[in-house]
């Protein structure tokens, strides 16, 4: 019965993750959600900017060619 005990201890410890190994990988992605969260900003600030220009460009008046005042 111990070595039965002995046994499923070794494989359950095998399986467990190390919390060092944990904390890397959590740490790698934070920074990944950070960058894209920026480049995200980023976007958002293009997109708003591209929209902006697009309004404006359609508010413009257009003067109509008179081809009398060639």
């Amino acid at each position: 019965m111990r070595i039965i005990a002995i046994l499923m201890i070794l494989a359950l410890s095998s399986c467990m993750v190390s919390q060092k190994t944990f904390d890397e990988k959590c740490c790698k992605m934070e920074a990944q959600i950070s960058e894209l969260e920026g480049k995200a900003r980023g976007m958002e600030l293009k997109e708003q900017l591209l929209r902006q220009a697009i309004h404006d460009l359609q508010n413009d008046t257009i003067v109509p060619h008179d081809p009398a005042n060639d």
